[in-house]
């Protein structure tokens, strides 16, 4: 399975996340929209997974689980702070983006990454 059939997963609320999933459904990448929780749900992992797009604080229960998975993650948040900036540090093949988003820049960057043309990296990007 490439990454660019692997789906995408989207934790935010759920009018943004179905926003993203019609958008992605719409560049032929399949989505699943899910709420905030304390557990990853089990059927996310690297096999099925190519990008996980998750808001800040929103899902900040789930962040150590997805650290921990090194699924490529964009992570969405209105500012970046200290506390942020100590949970970049953590992550593998992340990307940061502040709200609010330049849907361009967005879809360009999940293109990039579910396409494999953002490949693998240490640490995070602030885009």
């Amino acid at each position: 399975m490439t990454t660019a059939d692997k789906k995408i997963v989207v934790i935010d609320e759920h009018g943004f996340s179905r926003v993203c999933c019609a958008l992605f459904d719409d560049i032929g990448y399949g989505a699943e929209g899910l709420p905030a929780m304390n557990t990853l749900p089990s059927h996310i992992n690297t096999s099925q997974c190519g990008l996980i797009v998750i808001s800040y604080p929103y899902g900040e229960p789930l962040l150590d689980q997805l650290k921990k998975k090194k699924i490529p993650t964009i992570i969405l948040s209105d500012t970046i702070d200290a506390d942020l900036l100590s949970i970049l540090n953590d992550f593998e093949n992340s990307y940061c983006m502040i709200k609010p988003l330049d849907f361009g820049r967005f879809i360009a960057l999940v293109k990039g990454v579910m396409n494999g043309d953002m490949g693998p990296h240490a640490g995070y990007d602030i885009v």
